[in-house]
């Protein structure tokens, strides 16, 4: 059935806009500059259990949008901006979590490759 209302969810993202340099060079800023913007989804079709959400105008015929479920926790798209910026900190802490230890493995990774290498390097 589709919906009359036309049902708004909403999702906090992180952007960050690239810089370029007098040349027209795409650069990586030395001081990153993150921006939290919020992005309306539509619902353009509701099931009995979830929406089909959109954002912005379809770009094809096989566009089938993004599927939010009525009844779980961890959705892609939240009915409220209150819980959709609630879900945007807590996927940024779990982001941090998981970069974190993988920026740590790549520390011991060098430190163990270094360590052969000088051992390789014995005569």
């Amino acid at each position: 059935m589709e919906t009359q209302d036309k049902t708004s969810f909403f999702r906090y993202e992180s952007i960050e806009y690239g810089t370029t340099d007098q040349d027209g060079d795409y650069i990586t800023p030395r001081i990153p500059n993150p921006q939290v913007i919020l992005r309306r989804y539509i619902s353009y079709k509701e099931t009995p259990k979830g929406h089909w959400i959109r954002y912005g105008a379809p770009t094809s015929i096989n566009d089938k949008g993004k599927w939010v479920s009525k009844t779980t926790r961890k959705r892609f798209a939240h009915l409220t901006k209150e819980q959709a910026l609630d879900a945007f900190i807590i996927r940024n802490q779990k982001r941090v979590q998981i970069l974190s230890r993988q920026l740590a493995s790549c520390k011991i990774s060098i430190e163990i490759a270094i360590s052969m290498k000088s051992y390789q390097n014995k005569p």
